[in-house]
């Protein structure tokens, strides 16, 4: 069965989850923060835009080899997790009417997967807690891929596992990076805005079908 939207025939949904279905980018950017304090530094400034998007080990890895040269990754790894549970766990809200946007794919019997920079334990958490898990029938997060999204990799990973084509496949997603990865490869892309990691609008404008501030507008454009 497939969903109509921009004028569009859809088979495959792909949501990506800090920024665009929770509002959790607020979250990391305070870890960010008390990481950089602790060791008596300021956070630099191009920072978030650096990690954002290639998923935790990577951003480790990065944070390691340019900033704290004297720690390991996978020490750096522990302690972002350990600041980050509790608030996964049980404090990160959904963006205003995700949950009613997920309710009407599914209701077309369109198969939603989750493509993430975030780890399984803490996501999988948040997922529970917020009621939402049940909507996945597939989840890739970057740390399993070569790539980050910077690449189309994740995205052709789900959209391959489903047996649908590019042009059957629309991605929402919050940050300009992966939004214009996923534009240039073909892609049917949303563009959701937040309030944290929406720094160029415009950019986003010119590199999605369609950018939204929130889930209602779209909703009512699904025939």
């Amino acid at each position: 069965m497939a969903m109509k939207i921009l004028d569009k025939e859809i088979k495959l949904v792909i949501f990506d989850l800090d920024g665009t279905l929770i509002a959790s980018t607020s979250i990391w950017s305070d870890i960010d923060k008390e990481f950089f304090h602790k060791r008596g530094m300021e956070i630099p400034p191009t920072y978030g835009m650096e990690i954002a998007h290639i998923g935790l080990a990577k951003a480790a890895e990065l944070t390691c080899s340019k900033y704290v040269k004297d720690e390991k990754p996978e020490n750096v790894m522990k302690e972002w997790h350990d600041m980050s549970l509790d608030a996964y766990a049980n404090k990160i809200p959904l963006k205003d009417n995700a949950k009613e946007l997920l309710e009407k794919i599914a209701s077309y019997n369109i198969p939603i997967a989750l493509a993430t920079a975030n780890s399984e334990e803490i996501y999988g958490l948040c997922l529970k807690r917020l009621g939402i898990d049940k909507y996945f029938s597939y989840i890739a997060d970057v740390n399993s891929c070569k790539e980050g999204k910077g690449s189309p990799e994740i995205y052709d990973k789900i959209k391959d596992h489903f047996h649908v084509l590019r042009e059957e496949t629309l991605i929402f997603e919050d940050m300009l990076v992966p939004m214009t990865t996923a534009f240039k490869a073909n892609y049917n892309v949303v563009g959701v805005y937040d309030k944290t990691s929406t720094l160029n609008e415009n950019k986003c404008k010119e590199n999605s079908h369609l950018f939204i501030h929130n889930f209602d507008e779209i909703i009512s454009l699904i025939k």
